[in-house]
C-alpha cells in the first residue's frame, strides 16, 4: 500500500520514490448579482451591516475580494466542508505584501459558522497575527493562523488557502495509501501537485510553520494533512474552491469503492504507470473546447455557478454586508 501512496506528485516533501513520472503543471469574479451592485460604486465602501464593524471603511477592491472570499464560506458550508466554527478559507489581500507589514490577509472571526461569515464580519491581520485596517477587535484561531499564515508567507504565489475537514477526505489524510488515481477528479488533483504533512498534533506552535511550507514545496498546490484534513492553495479562490471540490470528490469515491471490496486493491482498477502517465497528460487539456484555439476558465465557472447557489440560498444581501 506504501508504494501506492507515492502516486500522489513529487515536491519538496520526503516521499518514497514510485518510479514513474507524473507531469504536472507548475479576482475578479463576474457574478449574477455583481458586487458593484451592492456596494455603492466609490474608491471607498463603507460597511453597513448590523455587526461591530458598522462605518468601517474598506477600499473597492478590498471590499470585493471581502465579498469573494464571504461567499466562499457560505459555498463551503453548502458542501459539508466546515466542522462547527472551525476551519478557514484565507485570501491574500491585494497590494498588501507592499505594506511594512504585509502581506495581509483576511480570515473568518473565531466562533463564526462558516455560514454566518459576511463580507465586513472578515478579519484582516498580518503575519504576526496581528489585526489591522481599523476594525473592531475579532478573534483569531490560533492552530488556523499557524497554518495559512505559514503558506502565505513561504509561497508567493499563493493567494487563496482553502483547508476543511470533510469527512472522506480526511479519512483519506489517516491512511498510507493516500489519494489514489482512480477518478478524473483525482487526477485534477494530482495534476495541480499533491503533498503529505505527517501530523504533529494541534497546529498551535508555530514552529511547525517552515515544515509545513517544505512538505507543500514550491509548486504543488495540495497538501494533506495527515491526521489532520486537506489544504488546497492557489493563486485564485475560484481555483482554490475547484480543488477543493475535484479533492472531496475524489476521495468519496475512494473511500467507496475501497469500501465496497473490503479495502482489497487487487479488486480497484488501478492504472497502470503508463496509462498513468497518459491520464496525467490528458489533464492538461482540461480547459479545452470542442473548436480548436478555444478554452474556457473552468474553475472561475465551477465558482459561479457555486456563488449562485449560495447567493439563492443565503440571499447576496445577508452575505455582502
Amino acid at each position: 500500500f506504501h508504494s501506492c501512496r507515492t502516486l500522489s506528485v513529487s515536491s519538496s516533501s520526503t516521499l518514497a520514490p514510485l518510479g514513474v513520472t507524473i507531469a504536472h503543471i507548475a479576482l475578479n469574479v463576474r457574478a449574477s448579482m455583481a458586487f458593484s451592485d451592492i456596494a455603492p460604486q466609490s474608491s471607498k465602501i463603507k460597511a453597513t451591516s448590523n455587526n461591530k464593524n458598522d462605518n468601517v471603511i474598506f477600499s473597492e477592491k478590498e471590499w470585493e475580494q471581502r465579498c469573494t472570499l464571504a461567499v466562499s464560506y457560505r459555498i463551503a458550508h453548502l458542501h459539508d466542508w466546515g466542522e462547527n466554527i472551525f476551519n478557514h478559507i484565507t485570501l491574500k489581500v491585494d497590494g498588501s505584501e507592499d505594506e511594512p507589514d504585509g502581506p495581509h490577509f483576511l480570515l473568518n472571526d473565531f466562533g463564526m459558522g462558516f455560514d454566518e461569515v459576511t463580507a465586513s464580519s472578515l478579519l484582516k491581520v498580518n503575519l504576526d497575527g496581528e489585526e489591522v485596517g481599523g476594525q473592531a477587535e475579532g478573534k483569531i484561531f490560533k492552530p488556523g493562523f499557524v497554518i495559512h499564515s505559514a503558506i502565505h508567507e513561504g509561497r508567493p504565489d499563493v493567494h487563496a488557502v482553502w483547508h476543511g475537514h470533510a469527512l472522506d477526505t480526511t479519512a483519506v489524510c489517516q491512511t498510507k495509501i493516500g489519494l489514489l488515481p482512480l477518478s478524473a477528479e483525482a487526477t485534477y488533483s494530482l495534476n495541480k501537485g499533491v503533498s503529505y504533512h505527517p501530523f504533529e498534533g494541534s497546529a498551535n506552535d508555530t514552529s511547525e510553520k517552515p515544515r509545513l511550507v517544505k512538505n507543500l514545496g514550491p509548486v504543488n498546490f495540495v497538501l494533506m494533512l495527515e491526521d489532520h484534513g486537506p489544504l488546497v492553495a492557489s493563486p485564485t479562490i475560484y481555483e482554490a474552491f475547484a480543488g477543493m471540490y475535484f479533492l472531496t470528490r475524489a476521495c468519496q469515491y475512494q473511500v467507496r469503492a475501497l469500501s465496497s471490496v473490503g479495502g482489497d486493491l487487487d479488486k480497484i482498477h488501478m492504472p497502470s504507470p503508463e496509462l498513468l502517465d497518459q491520464i496525467i497528460k490528458r489533464m492538461d487539456k482540461f480547459d479545452e473546447a470542442p473548436k480548436e484555439g478555444v478554452e474556457y476558465d473552468t474553475e472561475l465557472l465551477m465558482f459561479e455557478c457555486a456563488k449562485r447557489e449560495a447567493e439563492r440560498k443565503f440571499g447576496a444581501e445577508n452575505i455582502y454586508v
